[in-house]
């Protein structure tokens, strides 16, 4: 191993959920380094995290969560960061990678109630709040009679806001639950054959320079199987063009020798949608990845992703 600098400078964001994830982040490398690595964290306020109310759609980039810890790592102030795979837009810039991913957590997403209704007991016309446009579209291709609507703010604040009735229903990301401790008992799994989730979610991932001193360390921390599934889906969202304003999801699987992925690219409202799902022991990962991509651009993907683009979705998270 490379002689390494005492302290490594790891940036996060400071919401309840970054810190919790960056905590993990921390532990993995304490077991791998132990004494060598003192670890020191630099906390970064994100253009998003500065304004937690105003809607998504004002800001229009995916990488406002990211961003700023990025710009950190560029000018020497972190020498690390520490993401949800998910909020990582699938190029990154010049210089830097993913040098590890932890263990996967749950992939799927939850509905939360007040009163614990499964999604298909929610009434005509319930509001369900969510800023994800890919969540939106999907359950509204199954749903068309609910009404939408953006919600912001951490976990604990969207929760109070269904608590205290701003909406009927909340949708979220089981990991980030799980991670805070904070999964409600009134709370309802949406399986992957309703809602496929983000490339990468589920995932936490150390963004790094190429040539970072602290790479070989970093490496040991990454979960392979964890790396490779998630390569795979961000490789697809390369190669449709699909970007944070995009109705996608897709899912890399496996099992043994057998890997599976599945893949759904929707309009906003859910109307028009088209799916893939292969499952080989044969294929080398990418090839999914570029099948996918290849066989829906063929079926007419292209053209509902351009609607994602229209300026009354642009800003909802994919």
């Amino acid at each position: 191993m490379k002689t390494l600098p005492r302290t490594l400078r790891l940036a996060t964001r400071g919401s309840a959920l970054a810190l919790a994830q960056t905590q993990l982040v921390c532990q993995a490398i304490e077991r791998v380094a132990g004494a060598d690595v003192a670890i020191e964290l630099v906390v970064v306020h994100t253009s998003a995290d500065r304004a937690p109310d105003r809607p998504l759609r004002e800001f229009g980039d995916k990488a406002l969560f990211v961003k700023e810890i990025e710009e950190a790592i560029l000018a020497g102030r972190a020498d690390a960061g520490v993401h949800s795979l998910k909020d990582l837009p699938a190029l990154l810039p010049d210089r830097l990678i993913v040098v590890a991913t932890l263990e996967r957590e749950d992939t799927r997403d939850v509905l939360i109630t007040r009163n614990g209704l499964a999604f298909a007991e929610l009434p005509p016309a319930a509001t369900v709040a969510t800023s994800s446009l890919r969540r939106r579209a999907q359950l509204a291709r199954l749903r068309p009679d609910l009404t939408f609507v953006d919600v912001r703010g951490n976990v604990d604040t969207r929760l109070r806001k269904l608590q205290r009735g701003d909406f009927d229903a909340l949708i979220l990301a089981a990991a980030g639950l799980r991670r805070l401790g904070l999964m409600p008992d009134y709370v309802n799994f949406l399986s992957h054959d309703e809602v496929l989730p983000a490339a990468g979610q589920g995932a936490i991932a150390v963004e790094a320079p190429a040539d970072s001193p602290f790479k070989d360390v970093l490496e040991l921390i990454n979960h392979v199987p964890t790396f490779r599934a998630c390569e795979v889906e961000r490789l697809f969202v390369r190669s449709i063009g699909a970007d944070c304003h995009s109705a996608v999801g897709c899912l890399c699987e496996k099992a043994g020798r057998t890997t599976r992925f599945r893949a759904v690219v929707c309009s906003p409202d859910g109307s028009r949608a088209f799916s893939y799902d292969q499952q080989h022991d044969d294929w080398d990962d990418a090839t999914f990845a570029l099948d996918a991509a290849e066989r829906l651009i063929a079926q007419g993907a292209e053209s509902i992703l351009e609607l994602g683009r229209d300026p009354r979705w642009k800003g909802q998270r994919s």
